[in-house]
């Protein structure tokens, strides 16, 4: 709990300061009042809760580009990183440890308006996922287990808004899930040779919630 409200800290802080900026004149010269950016840079932070039992929560971060593909859509091009404890006996694993998702995304973004201070959306996207394990201490003599890397999917929601014709406060609420398994380390044979059923599929269905600006050139 003590976590989570560490965590909870600098979402809060910068709801406080979009509240703010909501209430001030918007800064934007007229003939781009609330344009979405044609190119953006995006940097965020926030945390993900993991909802498979024996994963816990923790602190992501993330960083990308932003590139306007029409009049309502866009894409964005994220890498993001985040890591959570992983109990013991969590996936069948003899110790606990901590669990680390590195993920590149490509997420199309829908928006609902065009124009105006706040900018509303939903997202939808894939990406692939690199995962690792590091455990507490694994006994000796059992062999080392590790994670399968897979494909992501994302869906959620998002709302930009606007501080100036080159800056925006971003915030997102998305799901990332991640379908893999846990095998013996060393595998020699291609993964088109493995049985995803017959190794405990995992369905790690993460919550990340975050807050970043978006920095348009």
């Amino acid at each position: 709990m003590k976590n989570i409200k560490s965590q909870a800290r600098p979402a809060f802080t910068a709801l406080v300061l979009a509240t703010a900026l909501l209430l001030t004149p918007l800064t934007v010269r007229g003939d781009d009042h609330g344009a979405i950016p044609r190119f953006a840079l995006v940097l965020d932070s926030g945390a993900v809760f993991v909802k498979e039992a024996g994963f816990g929560s923790g602190a992501r971060y993330g960083g990308g580009l932003f590139f306007k593909t029409g009049h309502r859509m866009g894409v964005e091009l994220l890498l993001e990183r985040f890591a959570v404890p992983v109990a013991l006996g969590a996936a069948d694993l003899v110790s606990a440890g901590r669990m680390t998702m590195t993920t590149l995304l490509i997420n199309e973004q829908i928006y609902v308006l065009t124009e105006g201070r706040v900018l509303p959306y939903a997202l939808l996207g894939v990406g692939f996922t690199l995962l690792s394990y590091a455990p507490d201490d694994w006994p000796a003599g059992v062999p080392r287990r590790v994670f399968v890397d897979r494909l992501a999917l994302q869906i959620g929601a998002g709302l930009d808004v606007r501080v100036s014709s080159a800056l925006a406060l971003c915030g997102k609420a998305r799901y990332n899930l991640v379908k893999t398994w846990m095998e013996d380390e060393g595998r020699t044979d291609p993964i088109r040779d493995t049985d995803p059923l017959a190794q405990n599929m995992l369905r790690l269905y993460g919550l990340e919630l975050s807050l970043g600006i978006k920095i348009a050139f």
